[in-house]
């Protein structure tokens, strides 16, 4: 299925991502695959993952304290947002 991102959900993993790389520049790459995993198998697989509000679905990232928030369209899944789990629940669901 084709994926779409929009781009908040963009700038969030952009984010995420330079914060790790301030760290230690090994976690930026990790956390950088680990989202293109969590991406892909939603795609792959899009309702295997727990369902958040009426819409959305949240895939769940292994090292990293993010979700992937996604909403299943026509053809598509479409990552509304790259969602840190102890910020500002629920900020993404007027994408």
């Amino acid at each position: 299925m084709r994926v779409e991102i929009v781009e908040a959900a963009l700038a969030e993993a952009e984010a995420a991502r330079r914060h790790y790389a301030e760290i230690r520049p090994e976690l930026a790459d990790d956390f950088s695959s680990e989202l293109q995993i969590a991406i892909e198998w939603a795609a792959s697989q899009p309702m295997a993952w727990a369902p958040i509000g009426r819409r959305a679905r949240r895939r769940l990232l292994d090292r990293f304290p993010y979700a992937v928030i996604y909403r299943i369209e026509p053809e598509l899944i479409r990552v509304v947002a790259v969602m840190h789990q102890r910020q500002r629940p629920g900020y993404w669901r007027t994408r």
